[in-house]
């Protein structure tokens, strides 16, 4: 089943408004929904805040639960200069800029991209929706490691759970994409801004992550 995967309550709300017939589905450890959203039964999740968390998480949604494609949706902070608050990435490629490009580089699943590329060339938004490298750490990013993060590794934006959550699904054969907006960038650095704008990049995040189901 289509699962989607959130980290925090804002990235998961626009899901829920949307979803019909939603039903809860009993789990020990994670907060998950079933229902009706675009016209296809689909799940949806929040895993956490974090590279283990969301790792955790998404290992059980596919063991536990039947989950057989991964749609990752939410927030980002911003690191190519030209992406403004609101602005959508479509994952092509993940890492771990912790670890280095050589440590990790995880691929969409191919059919995944190939439809978002036909969303992104074929549908007007109010936001920039790109596609391109996202990468992931542990912390969230402000100052100057969004500088050397840029330098080194050229990811469009960074967060802090989607290079395990491809892991985990590469390593299970589950189709796997990521939908991430901007919530923060250079010039509208750190958490106050995070907060400021965390329900607008969720909701664009959700605009686009919907039509990929």
């Amino acid at each position: 089943m289509t699962t989607i995967v959130c980290a925090i309550k804002p990235e998961v709300k626009p899901f829920m408004d949307a979803l019909q017939h939603k039903e809860k589905v009993a789990h020990k450890s994670l907060v998950v929904y079933k229902g009706i959203l675009c016209g296809e039964e689909v799940m949806v999740a929040r895993c956490g805040v974090g590279l283990i968390k969301s790792a955790a998480a998404v290992q059980a949604l596919i063991t536990d639960l039947g989950a057989s494609k991964i749609i990752m949706s939410g927030t980002a902070g911003g690191i190519y200069k030209r992406l403004k608050i609101g602005d959508t990435v479509i994952s092509d490629e993940i890492i771990y800029h912790e670890f280095g490009i050589d440590f990790i580089d995880s691929k969409a699943d191919a059919s995944l991209l190939e439809k978002a590329d036909h969303v992104v060339y074929t549908t007007q938004f109010t936001q920039t929706v790109v596609i391109g490298r996202i990468s992931s750490g542990s912390k969230f990013v402000t100052g100057k490691d969004r500088g050397l993060i840029s330098s080194k590794y050229g990811p469009l934006c960074s967060d802090m759970e989607t290079a395990a959550v491809s892991q985990v699904a590469i390593e299970n054969n589950v189709p796997f994409i990521a939908v991430r907006s901007i919530s923060d960038t250079k010039d509208k650095s750190g958490l106050i801004n995070f907060f400021k704008y965390v329900s607008l990049a969720s909701y664009n995040s959700f605009v686009v992550a919907q039509l990929l189901i």
